[in-house]
């Protein structure tokens, strides 16, 4: 009885002790799980590691910012346990004497753990993103014991760094796999793996060493010399110890370095994208955790929980400020109102007249709706290419049929290119694209460029540190990612700069109903009561859309919004991008009054753009009804009998049933509503589908005219990254997609539709 009673004891005395070190270690420990959470259990973070690789003078880079990140981490730790353990607020058996010692050694030690077996888990080491991870677990909670084996190992064989055969080999096997992961990864992507156990290994001995050397100048007396008495009076105030002052300079000194490049990622767009997306968000991670560590070594320091007080702080001062201002253009140079926009039964029937001769020859005339899935890059680039190889095949004659374009999110960016490049094909006399490029290379061109990077600098930057100011901000991480669409880091020169064009050059007026390009639809929802709302070229009245909400008919004072700025309004998926505000005009009994509006992703209730183009369907058909039996324009009525309505809805999401599976009981207490919201998205969008596809199954009697064009096939096992930036092997997994059978079968039948 009393051995059970000890053994409970010492059991209940190591939870104490553990749950202790995860509070003052608490940002090290947040910051193991964020890491391992973005790069094993995320999609796009694997992707991103792959697409690091890709880079020329990728690993001397990640080596600089990995040793980085572990350096913050172990000496911040180690910096708040010897506040922790001087000061006096803490009970002297508070947490064990090893703790103080193995915590911080083990959060430096574990960083390179968990990026290792990251980059074992990429399709660099032929691993599907889907495929079962258990063994990497397995493998995690084996280095606990690898770690104290290699500890004490080093310990009783190391006690200081000498320059020998050991450390002669060491620094060659280091430099030696530089050199060959700089010149050829691909070829010695296991090196990787290697590589960093060498340099976990050598950051043991480090630490091991340094402590050995710190322990025999106490012992001796011996303090090494000090600049001066001031610095030793500061040093004494800020709890550093005095043989630690040198070794904190060098510190300093590397992460003002290191701040700088951080902050110039937070400015500048070309520089962000140099670094790239996998490196930044070291980088970040570093500064964070720095950053968190600073908060508790002064809670430590002052007794008081002071994370706690800057959430107060940040809560309060939401109160009156706003972070997240949509940016619109104030003050246009030509006078803007779109109170005058043309209606979709004005564009419809100058749309007819403008290709009279078209439908005149031919047997019978197709229109093409157009349903792009959001997505990020990969609906953008899916998107952009699908179009723009219909584009060239046809010689040019599917613009002609293209009625509306129609998506959210990264869809509306896929559409948006492709506008555009119809857009500078119609200013020019010959139709074509500058340098006679294709409409696909030119669209995936573009897509192509890295849009996350300067986007994720704000938001793991401006954003974070901007709620601890009293006044409104501009430059939120929605902002980075307009200008990261606008100025296209890849050298897109037909697209560069381009989407900075405002919505009032676009949008189709009734005085002047031009028919040059199609109706444009970025959809959005508006935050409050989760609204339906639509930025379009076109008029968005209330009877035919069901009171859809015309965010540009809201916008008041005669302000602008840009291209760029929709489609990120329509693409406001938090936490990457944040909601959009715009103060803009609601129609009231007591007549028009200024409210502010909040904008978020159109997928929260249509992620295809199907709602909006159901609606435009339904009042085209009883308009081409009604003009067929017309008596006063026999043209017109002539040739609205030969036109046919299709839609083509690009996605880029798996089909098949969604596999339903138990829920915690805990879960169903608590968050039930949440996890309802969540299934909501996805089936809201797919009933639209559904409603649509329907619709047009009754009208022409069969399922022709509704044409799905899906990124992936049935059952596919690959997995294609959702994000802003994509790498090379995903790209070109989907450009081998664009020429399979089926999708080029279904690209046939398109091109054979518009020839009749």
């Amino acid at each position: 009885m009393l051995a059970i009673y000890g053994l409970l004891n010492r059991f209940g005395t190591l939870l104490r002790n553990l749950f202790r070190a995860l509070w003052v270690f608490f940002p090290g420990i947040l910051f193991l799980v964020l890491t391992q959470v973005c790069f094993w259990n995320l999609a796009q973070g694997k992707d991103l590691m792959v697409l690091a690789t890709e880079h020329r003078g990728f690993f001397l880079l990640f080596q600089s910012l990995l040793g980085f990140l572990v350096l913050v981490s172990w000496y911040a730790a180690r910096t708040v346990a010897y506040a922790k353990q001087q000061s006096a607020y803490t009970a002297p058996d508070y947490l064990q004497e090893g703790y103080y010692k193995h915590m911080p050694r083990f959060i430096g030690f574990s960083l390179f753990t968990i990026i290792m077996l990251a980059f074992a888990q990429t399709p660099l080491f032929d691993r599907k993103i889907d495929d079962d991870s258990k063994m990497f677990y397995v493998l995690l909670a084996l280095s606990i014991p690898y770690y104290f084996g290699v500890n004490n190992f080093i310990e009783r064989n190391f006690k200081v760094i000498r320059v020998n055969w050991l450390f002669v080999i060491t620094m060659l096997v280091v430099v030696t796999g530089s050199v060959l992961l700089t010149r050829k990864l691909d070829r010695y992507s296991w090196l990787i793996i290697v590589m960093m156990m060498v340099l976990q290994l050598c950051f043991m001995v480090l630490v091991v060493t340094r402590r050995e050397l710190l322990q025999k100048k106490k012992k001796a007396k011996s303090v090494e010399a000090i600049p001066s008495s001031k610095v030793q009076r500061l040093a004494k105030r800020l709890g550093i110890p005095r043989e630690e002052i040198r070794f904190h300079v060098i510190f300093l000194f590397i992460s003002v370095v290191m701040l700088a490049v951080y902050l110039a990622c937070t400015v500048n767009v070309a520089f962000a994208v140099f670094l790239g997306s996998f490196p930044f968000v070291l980088l970040a991670f570093s500064v964070f955790m720095g950053f968190g560590f600073i908060i508790t070594f002064l809670s430590v320091r002052k007794g008081i929980n002071i994370h706690l007080i800057v959430l107060i702080i940040v809560f309060i001062f939401g109160q009156w400020t706003e972070r997240h201002y949509t940016g619109l253009i104030e003050n246009p140079p030509k006078k803007v109102s779109f109170a005058n926009k043309a209606s979709v039964r004005d564009y419809f029937i100058q749309w007819v007249k403008d290709r009279d001769t078209l439908i005149r020859k031919s047997q019978g005339f197709p229109v093409y709706f157009v349903l792009s899935d959001g997505g990020a890059s990969r609906s953008g680039y899916w998107v952009a290419s699908v179009l723009g190889k219909l584009e060239d095949t046809s010689n040019h004659d599917f613009s002609k049929h293209l009625f509306c374009l129609s998506g959210a999110s990264g869809g509306s960016v896929g559409n948006a290119a492709f506008y555009t490049l119809l857009k500078n094909a119609a200013d020019r006399p010959d139709k074509s694209l500058p340098k006679n490029q294709p409409f696909y290379e030119a669209g995936k061109e573009y897509l192509r460029s890295d849009f996350l990077t300067y986007t994720l600098s704000r938001m793991l930057g401006h954003d974070f540190f901007v709620a601890m100011f009293p006044f409104d901000t501009k430059g939120d991480r929605a902002k980075a990612l307009t200008d990261a669409l606008e100025q296209a880091p890849n050298d897109s020169v037909l697209l560069k700069n381009q989407l900075q064009v405002p919505m009032s050059e676009l949008a189709i007026y009734k005085d002047k109903v031009t028919t040059k390009l199609p109706i444009l639809c970025v959809n959005t929802t508006r935050m409050q009561d989760g609204a339906p709302s639509v930025i379009s070229t076109i008029q968005i009245d209330p009877l035919t859309f069901n009171n859809r909400v015309d965010v540009l008919a809201r916008i008041n004072n005669g302000r602008d919004m840009k291209l760029s700025t929709a489609c990120v309004l329509g693409a406001s998926f938090p936490y990457v991008s944040p909601a959009g505000r715009i103060d803009g005009v609601k129609f009231l009994s007591k007549g028009p009054t200024e409210f502010p509006f909040y904008f978020v992703d159109g997928g929260y209730v249509d992620n295809s753009g199907a709602g909006v183009v159901h609606e435009m369907i339904i009042k085209l058909n009883s308009l081409r009804d009604s003009i067929c039996k017309s008596q006063t324009d026999t043209i017109l009525r002539s040739n609205c009998k030969k036109i046919s309505f299709y839609v083509m809805h690009i996605s880029n999401g798996p089909e098949g049933d969604v596999l339903l599976k138990k829920v915690n009981p805990f879960v169903n207490d608590l968050a039930a509503p949440i996890k309802t919201l969540m299934g909501a998205y996805g089936v809201q969008t797919s009933i639209n589908d559904s409603r649509l596809k329907n619709y047009l199954q009754n009208m022409y009697g069969n399922g022709l005219h509704y044409k799905p064009i899906n990124l992936y096939r049935p059952k596919e096992p690959l997995k294609y990254s959702m994000n802003w930036v994509i790498s090379k092997r995903t790209l070109d997994s989907m450009d081998k997609r664009l020429y399979s059978s089926d999708v080029r079968a279904y690209m046939v039948k398109i091109l054979h539709e518009i020839k009749k």
